[in-house]
């Protein structure tokens, strides 16, 4: 048997592994590709060589056949061991799981996405001793463990499975040249499942390496794989192997880089290949310009690329860039321009030029900010603060220590509410002399996931929920009455107008109508002289925001039975006005309904018993909401 193959630790009555993996899941979903760029981009730019100013990241598919290389036909056999160790509990997703694998093992040719970093450091550490400081076992022998230092995205240890999760075989190969001890070295890893090999029960986290030694695959290691990604600069190669692609993989690449990226090319600290397209500080606008009417042309709701079109001309042509003090002086830059067209959107990220979150403010003025915290103590804190999918700051991740925890969260606090203060400053309109807009951006809700805002919440039932919502406070009924002035006046006939009829009218009175036998309330003609119409008479009301992103409950209670209502949103602004929010869908009881648009419409509203309405918004940030209902 030869040395170089797949080793599966033996069992020795440990735990079994099964296939729900929680480090893989963290990473799957519609966000799949877009959780890889961000991943492999981000480890790429932590890596970077002293004294390089540019680090380069390709991707690209290799078709390989399979009964080339060891590595991929001893695959064949390890599912096959699976399979029967499973048999008696094999449940649908494991079953979805071992059969996918199946069928592409089962084909000549076998899809390799092979992701390639440049001018960088490649993984120290492949021969240190297992107690000693090594970013290749960190990488390859680990979970949770990182080696990254101060400033670097990642700190979690847990980003090495965005690739797993693209593959079918939960298999991943690691080629590394490593700057700093010389040392190269090739390994596959397989996050796979107990099985039985040899008579023995296995672990599920396998191998491919010299399995006489246990150790990396060496130079001096026979490898047809490793022989063929040819690693001559300093580096790194990740190979996926049973690639998830679809028809559309590298274009959905591509807009993942540019939508988490743009700063960093645009900086020219970062440049992108894949496959025959390059992304760079040269050709940046016109990819991102090609997406965003791509978009448009396809009648997306998703206008995700044209945000970021906004970031990009907010950071190359800006109106304003100011220079923030929060725990340094001069330790966050903050890039403004303000169009009738923009959304109303920042991006905020910190020094390595990766977007972590946007976020809509509302503001009477449109614009497209562009938050960039600087290398520092800022920076620092608040990378302890991020998930493993690096896409908020939560200091709550850092509750073991509760100083810290407070420390990051006044940081935080203090960071948004300068960003939004100066935004409501730069973008300011004239206003009426009685507004005073001084600080209050420091009153209104800016950030849903912020603890030291407080929450109006007595209750966080979800729309499925059995539990019935609150009582609602009482507020005084917004009755309000229209005066309608009818006069007799004689008619004219305009040819211009079409009738109402096919019949082209009659020389009759007419009956003067009927009863809708659906609805309660009675037209009648206007008579000479002033009458009133109601609108519907409120009694109570109440909006809360629920805990999942977008979501508001509104609560109601009417003095009369309406037939129809209308409900609109308006969000308070910094500046003291008032916008109609879109909602994306409302649920009423087990009725979902999707609008787009400004305004629902609600029928059969009975007197007296409460209303409850779940609303989906098209924006994701807690918003100070008017509630409307005519």
């Amino acid at each position: 048997m030869s040395e170089i193959s797949w080793r599966f630790p033996k069992l020795d009555n440990g735990a079994e592994q099964g296939i729900n993996d929680g480090g893989i899941a963290t990473f799957k979903g519609s966000e799949l590709y877009s959780n890889l760029a961000r991943e492999i981009c981000q480890n790429s730019l932590d890596a970077k060589q002293e004294g390089k100013d540019t680090v380069v990241v390709e991707f690209k598919i290799e078709k390989l056949k399979k009964t080339d290389y060891p590595s991929l036909t001893g695959l064949d056999s390890i599912f096959s061991e699976c399979k029967d160790y499973w048999q008696n509990r094999m449940d649908t997703k494991l079953e979805r799981f071992i059969k996918e694998a199946e069928d592409k093992l089962n084909s000549n040719y076998v899809d390799m996405l092979v992701i390639s970093d440049y001018n960088t450091t490649g993984l120290n550490g492949a021969k240190a001793e297992k107690h000693k400081k090594s970013k290749w076992r960190a990488l390859t022998h680990s979970n949770g463990v990182t080696e990254k230092g101060q400033g670097s995205a990642g700190s979690h240890g847990i980003g090495k499975n965005a690739p797993f999760a693209c593959s079918s075989f939960r298999t991943v190969f690691y080629n590394s040249y490593a700057q700093d001890d010389g040392i190269k070295a090739f390994q596959g890893v397989a996050r796979l499942i107990s099985h039985t090999h040899d008579g023995e029960d296995t672990q599920g986290i396998g191998f491919y390496q010299n399995s006489a030694r246990a150790t990396p695959i060496f130079e001096d290691d026979p490898c047809a794989f490793r022989d063929k990604l040819n690693r001559t600069e300093y580096g790194t190669d990740v190979v996926i192997a049973g690639f998830k692609s679809t028809p559309t993989w590298n274009e959905d690449i591509e807009k993942a880089v540019l939508s988490n990226f743009f700063v960093a090319i645009y900086r020219g600290t970062l440049i992108v290949k894949i496959d025959n397209v390059t992304i760079d500080n040269k050709n940046l606008k016109a990819r991102i310009e090609y997406y965003a009417k791509k978009e448009i042309a396809t009648g997306s709701s998703d206008k995700r690329i044209n945000t970021i079109l906004e970031f990009y001309y907010a950071l190359s042509e800006p109106d304003e860039v100011v220079n923030g003090n929060i725990l340094e002086e001069n330790d966050v830059e903050l890039y403004i321009k303000v169009n009738d067209k923009y959304s109303k959107s920042i991006a905020e990220m910190r020094s390595i030029g990766m977007v972590i979150r946007t976020r809509h403010r509302n503001i009477f003025t449109r614009y497209a900010a562009v938050m960039i915290v600087k290398d520092g103590k800022l920076n620092n804190l608040l990378k302890e603060t991020e998930p493993p999918a690096h896409d908020k700051w939560d200091p709550g991740i850092l509750e073991d220590d509760e100083k810290e925890m407070k420390r990051a969260e006044k940081a935080k606090t203090k960071l948004i509410r300068w960003v939004n203060d100066t935004i409501a400053e730069k973008c300011k309109i004239e206003v009426s002399d009685e507004m005073d807009l001084e600080g209050v951006s420091a009153y209104l809700p800016f950030d849903e996931d912020d603890k030291s805002l407080g929450v109006d919440i007595d209750n966080l039932d979800t729309p499925d929920s059995d539990t019935k919502l609150n009582e609602p406070k009482k507020i005084k009924p917004n009755i309000r009455k229209v005066t309608l002035t009818a006069k007799k006046v004689t008619g004219k006939k305009d040819d211009n107008v079409e009738p109402h009829n096919g019949s082209q009218g009659g020389k009759g009175s007419g009956s003067g109508g009927t009863e809708d036998p659906n609805g309660k309330d009675k037209v009648s003609v206007p008579k000479s002289g002033n009458s009133s119409v109601n609108t519907p008479q409120v009694t109570r009301q109440r909006i809360v925001k629920m805990p999942s992103d977008s979501t508001y409950r509104i609560a109601f209670v009417l003095e009369n039975d309406c037939s129809k209502v209308n409900i609109t949103l308006k969000a308070l602004g910094d500046d003291g006005n008032k916008e109609k929010v879109k909602v994306i869908n409302y649920k009423i009881g087990n009725k979902k309904v999707t609008v787009n648009a400004e305004q629902m419409s609600l029928k059969n509203i009975q007197a007296n018993t409460l209303n409850e309405v779940f609303v989906t918004l098209e924006h994701h940030e807690k918003m100070a909401l008017e509630l409307l209902i005519y």
